[in-house]
């Protein structure tokens, strides 16, 4: 069946593309309209690119990222529903250029705690980064493909993981628009936001200064029930143990932040080593990783500190180490 295309979007286009003194950007009604026509197919990739790249040049307002989420969250609810309680939406779609996705096994260690967690990504073919789906397969863990999937395993495991493109090839295409145009576009931040399997909490991990700021005034104007955004590692959310590290919190109707020291003094990354078998010896205790021991730790203590809802550092350092404790040192090689 072939989707007609809609003349509607234009307008979108014309708002933004005006000038210096007649363009402006688009209101949350106007973006929440034009991200439903891309959602529907009802959009040339020509105004696709135009649309994106005219956002890109200033980039998104609060208003556009609200109504972009809005309109993608209703897209995604027309879906088969989940039915299941999800605890934690963890997107991860930066890659890791200088180390190894250590938040993996802080995710781990909070599954294999009890919760179920869902991560979703995107990676990309041949830039200079490892993305989580690469050390997922490594682990031994399953890919999920479908609602079915995911569901069987967090039966499981309480972990699951979804490539972009299973949750809806149209997003995953508009993601990939990066190698047509060049850029980044605001559906980075989109895919961040969406939580699309309604988890009760969520983490954003953001690269560019600024961002963090973005995410946390759309979710107040998103009412989202609780959220974590801080600038973390190549962009991922994960806490960088040799950099300080501000927490933003919209948790309860209520923003707050608080800043961490950097725990590691010296430089321990290991950039010229990104043997992915340090992620399982650092889980089994077969031999701990200067840099690893650090970044789980301290990311752990963070998204621990939000869904468990402690505040002190010292305290979520606390938390962090218990469930690390508790972890089943045997469980991934029993995966895989």
């Amino acid at each position: 069946m072939t989707i007609k295309i809609s003349n509607d979007f234009t307008q979108y286009v014309k708002i933004l593309g005006r000038g210096k003194k007649g363009a402006r950007s688009l209101t949350v009604e106007e973006a929440e309209h034009a991200m439903s026509l891309i959602l529907q197919g009802k959009v040339e990739p020509e105004q696709s690119g135009a649309f994106w790249m005219l956002i890109r040049i200033r980039e998104e307002t609060i208003e556009e990222t609200v109504g972009f989420t809005k309109a993608t969250r209703q897209f995604l609810d027309e879906k088969e529903s989940l039915d299941l309680k999800v605890d934690l939406d963890w997107p991860a779609y930066a890659g890791k250029r200088n180390e190894l996705p250590w938040f993996l096994l802080a995710a781990l260690a909070l599954a294999n705690n009890g919760l179920n967690i869902v991560m979703h990504g995107h990676s990309f073919t041949g830039e200079d980064r490892i993305y989580v789906d690469e050390a997922i397969k490594d682990l031994g863990l399953p890919i999920s493909h479908s609602r079915l999937d995911i569901k069987q395993s967090l039966h499981q495991t309480g972990f699951a993981y979804t490539p972009l493109e299973s949750i809806d090839p149209v997003l995953s295409q508009m993601m990939d628009l990066k190698y047509t145009l060049g850029l980044r576009s605001p559906v980075n931040t989109v895919v961040r936001m969406m939580n699309p399997f309604k988890a009760d909490h969520s983490v954003h991990g953001v690269f560019h200064r600024g961002y963090d700021d973005l995410h946390v005034a759309a979710c107040e104007q998103l009412n989202d029930p609780s959220v974590l955004v801080f600038r973390g590692g190549n962009g991922e959310a994960e806490v960088n143990p040799e950099r300080d590290v501000t927490l933003l919190k919209w948790q309860g109707g209520i923003a707050s932040q608080i800043s961490w020291p950097k725990a590691e003094k010296e430089h321990k990354r290991l950039k010229h080593n990104l043997d992915l078998s340090r992620l399982t010896d650092h889980w089994s205790g077969e031999q701990i990783d200067q840099f690893g021991e650090q970044a789980v730790r301290q990311t752990l203590a963070s998204v621990a500190g939000l869904i468990y809802g402690v505040a002190s550092h010292e305290e979520c350092l606390i938390l962090a180490d218990e469930i690390w404790f508790k972890r089943n040192k045997g469980w991934l090689s029993q995966i895989g």
